[in-house]
């Protein structure tokens, strides 16, 4: 599409940012109410608009190619990222649910599943690759370093070669390389003499030859039986077809004529069979190619050339980008420089005038200078803001302080203490206020953000006429401006370091002229600034480079590199029959599409850029919770290969054996912390998350000594913080075996479901309609019915061993029987309903879990009152 396309959605995509933003503020200045659906039904609308605007603003950030515009963009996708999120931790907190289902509002505002859709933006997506290429190869260009050896430890490996040399009586000489030492060797007479073969080793070897040859003469001689006889056969048919052509030749048979009549009606019928076949078949070939089009059967291959087309044009456009950031960054290096020449000496005689205007109004009436701004509090900045103090409120506040120093100490403690119970009082009748008020929704640290690109967007942009701009150049408007600012500053800087001379002169002066006077004369006086006390925590690995902990990592086969794998091909579809069943308080339960949902916002939009997990919520660890074989691993695979993601894997069984010890545990967790914060994003792993918090341990897995790292991961993940861009990933399979600590380090638990009818039936159709043979109208729906609650990587397994070569050659004359699918899915031994109810009991024992099993039970009682008094 072209550039007026994405420029176009993008301007609609502000304005309607710009309304919804006047919406949230309404909601944000509401006062609180004490019912909880009010709330909840007051801000569904805002997070659906969120994130419709979130997935609009993520395609134009990944087509557009003008860098002024994608800068202002991707402020805004961050801010709309964050704010979303902040609506998903109100409506979770509301509806004590992670999931929600608003149909009634999606039908309102005339949306489908696919408009809310969120989708990973173009910086931090496996999707696009073009992007993450440059970031992989350098992960993988540090692993392969990594692996390579130091010259160090090949001198260990020369000096450990030549001691077992001289063990086995080898005579070395000292040599500097490795190929010197192989010259220099001299071997022993012993050890020139010939090999000799054992005699049980020589009969074997005799036994296996012979037992070869017989196999051979075998082979040979039924080849030649077989060719024998078909020899025979051939002969036996060509003697008789010669005796009867030569029985013929003498009269002695007589051939059987058929009749005329009785040769046309054969052929007639011949005729009839193969053009009703051929009928048949083109009509079938049409109404296939008619259902095809109309989208009612899949076909077993599609043309890509669209496809293709699309994406090349979609790189194309993303290698333009790099080329606009040099253009613009080649035109902002002229200006600046046009700038500094032009308007920077003007500018700094602007400030000193302004600043010396300050010191004379302090010195007509007061007759000395106040205190110069700090540096780091603005400078001058403060003067021409207002923000310092007047002649008139120094004397003031002078006069005050006199005051209060004249009273007693006593005094001043009781005040403090009386001060002290007042401010607990007032926060206790506060909260007290709180409580009885209700829910409201909080304070958002992302809107002032959202406001000021917002404010922005109108003012350079909804009024900026781009007919004249067709090919997007860079406006050289908003690059004075920026410059302008940052032109300002400068000279400002400049100007307060001669001012401040200037001021300790005219000091020094003053001094001088009082210097006979009775009275001590005082001037304003600096304030030291308050050095705090709290220091932080020493860096116990500050003398290693962070690329030496790098390679001792991998070196370790704790840091690894994911296997690629999009979420987008993760096959489940969604609930379309929760709300209604909300409304009438049906039981309901999630399915596998809504998984996709909550690993986006949970685990890759927070991570995607250090803005985004500085404003959204902090979710620090996720747990992904299901029964074996149904998808755990592939999910965090997906979310590392999305993101581009570092793995340090600290599964127990890779740590055996490994950093034993306290010393060198916490050593290794500090190694973590320091190369997961310097090459973000960062995902630490664990396969089996609860086993670091089993109850009981198994036999078979004491070796491994799981519960090394218990006391420690606690602190990691508390020690995580916004902008580190780390999350602690966990995968269970039995997170029911483990204790509470397992609950209590985790703030987020996404339990993958048991497959549904609907989830399936898309795998099974996606899955056997690629194969060409196939037939189209093949009733897939009574293997979904059949397959509920199977896993679905045994599925495809039972659905290859099913379809083998042989058997996918003979699908043109035998087609495909539901039953020869089903013969392989009975083979599944699957854990049992009693595993999915403790599942279910670990559901409902997680913090979520508690309050909607109490949000529950207080909607209940409410409903038998209402039944009650109706009665």
């Amino acid at each position: 599409m072209s550039n007026s396309y994405y420029s176009d959605l993008w301007l609609i995509t502000g304005k309607d940012a710009e309304e919804l933003l006047q919406l949230d503020e309404k909601v944000q200045a509401k006062e609180a109410t004490k019912i909880k659906d009010e709330g909840l039904l007051s801000i569904l609308p805002l997070y659906l608009k969120y994130r419709n605007i979130v997935r609009r603003l993520v395609i134009c950030y990944d087509q557009m190619i003008q860098t002024q515009k994608r800068n202002l963009i991707k402020k805004m996708l961050d801010c709309a990222i964050g704010r979303m999120l902040e609506y998903k931790r109100e409506i979770v907190n509301l509806d004590c649910s992670e999931h929600e289902w608003p149909d009634n509002f999606m039908i309102e505002m005339k949306l489908t599943p696919d408009d809310v859709v969120l989708t990973t933006p173009a910086c931090f997506t496996s999707d696009r690759k073009a992007l993450l290429e440059q970031r992989k190869k350098y992960i993988e260009d540090l692993i392969a370093n990594a692996n390579e050896r130091d010259p160090s430890e090949n001198e260990n490996e020369v000096q450990s070669e030549m001691t077992s040399r001289m063990v086995s009586g080898v005579d070395l000489r000292p040599s500097k390389s490795r190929k010197r030492l192989r010259r220099s060797t001299q071997f022993s007479k012993s050890q020139l003499q010939p090999y000799t073969e054992p005699v049980e080793e020589i009969t074997a070897r005799l036994a296996r030859q012979a037992q070869q040859k017989q196999f051979r003469d075998a082979i040979l001689m039924i080849q030649k039986h077989e060719r024998a006889r078909t020899g025979r056969c051939v002969g036996i048919r060509a003697q008789r077809q010669y005796m009867y052509d030569q029985k013929l030749r003498m009269g002695e048979i007589d051939p059987k004529m058929e009749s005329e009549s009785r040769k046309m009606s054969a052929a007639i019928t011949i005729q009839k069979a193969w053009r009703s076949y051929l009928a048949r078949k083109s009509l079938k070939k049409k109404m296939n190619r008619v259902e095809e089009l109309l989208g009612m059967t899949i076909p077993s291959w599609k043309p890509h050339e669209i496809f293709d087309r699309d994406e090349e044009n979609f790189q194309r456009r993303l290698a333009l980008q790099p080329l606009a950031v040099k253009k613009i960054q080649e035109r902002t290096n002229n200006e600046r420089a046009k700038l500094w020449k032009i308007r920077g000496p003007g500018l700094m005689e602007d400030i000193t005038d302004e600043i010396r205007e300050w010191f004379i109004l302090w010195y007509n009436e007061l007759g000395y200078f106040d205190v110069y701004p700090a540096a780091e509090a603005g400078g001058s900045v403060l003067v021409t803001t207002g923000q310092t103090l007047t002649p008139e409120e120094y004397l003031l506040d002078k006069w005050e302080k006199k005051k209060a120093a004249q009273k007693g100490k006593d005094k001043e403690k009781q005040d403090l203490t009386e001060k002290k119970k007042a401010a607990k009082a007032l926060a206790k009748e506060l909260a007290a206020k709180e409580k009885e008020k209700g829910w409201r929704m909080p304070e958002s640290k992302t809107l002032p953000y959202l406001k000021d690109a917002i404010d922005y967007f109108i003012k350079n942009w909804t009024l900026r006429d781009e007919s004249g701009n067709p090919h997007q150049r860079e406006y050289v408007d908003l690059i004075t401006d920026g410059l302008c600012y940052e032109l300002q500053l400068e000279m400002r800087e400049i100007v307060d370091e001669l001012m401040r001379l200037e001021l300790d002169k005219l000091n020094q002066a003053l001094k001088k002229d009082h210097k006979g006077d009775k009275e001590k004369f005082d001037t304003p006086k600096t304030k030291k600034a308050k050095k705090s006390k709290k220091k932080g925590k020493k860096d116990p690995l500050s003398d290693v480079a962070v690329e030496d902990l790098f390679k001792e990592l991998v070196l370790a086969k704790i840091l690894k590199q994911s296997p690629e794998a999009n979420l987008r091909d993760w096959i489940g579809d969604l609930s379309y029959q929760n709300y209604e069943a909300q409304q009438e308080f049906r039981e309901y339960n999630y399915r596998l599409g809504e998984i996709k949902q909550l690993v986006m916002e949970y685990c890759i939009l927070p991570l995607g850029s250090k803005e985004v997990h500085q404003l959204s919520p902090l979710v620090k660890s996720v747990c992904i919770c299901g029964l074996p074989q149904y998808g755990k691993s592939y999910l965090a695979n997906s979310i590392c290969s999305e993101l581009g993601a570092l793995l340090f894997d600290l599964t127990p069984s890779v740590l055996v054996g490994q950093y034993d010890g306290k010393k060198s545990e916490q050593r290794l967790m500090d190694i973590i912390g320091k190369v997961s914060r310097s090459y973000p994003p960062s995902v630490i792993f664990i396969d089996g998350g609860e086993k670091p918090w089993w109850k009981k341990i198994p036999p078979e897995e004491k070796y491994t000594e799981p519960k090394r790292f218990s006391k420690l991961l606690p602190k990691f993940v508390k020690g995580i913080k916004p902008g580190d861009q780390i999350l602690f990933l966990t995968l269970s399979t039995e997170p029911y075996n483990a204790g509470k600590t397992f609950v209590k380090i985790h703030d987020k638990f996404i339990i993958i479901p048991v497959t549904d009818y609907n989830s399936l039936y898309l795998f099974y159709t996606s899955l056997l309609m690629k194969y060409h043979g196939i037939d189209r109208n093949l009733d897939v729906s009574c293997l979904a019915k059949v397959s509920v609650g199977l896993p679905l990587e045994f599925i495809r397994e039972s659905v290859e061993k099913s379809l083998h070569l042989k058997r996918r050659i003979q699908l043109k004359f035998k087609p495909l029987n539901q039953q020869e699918i089903m013969e392989e899915l009975l083979k599944y031994n699957g854990p049992g309903s009693k595993v999915i109810e403790k599942f279910k009991k670990f559901e409902s024992k997680t913090p979520l879990g508690r309050k909607k099993v109490k949000m529950i039970a207080a909607e209940r009682e409410k409903r038998l009152k209402v039944q009650k008094k109706k009665k």
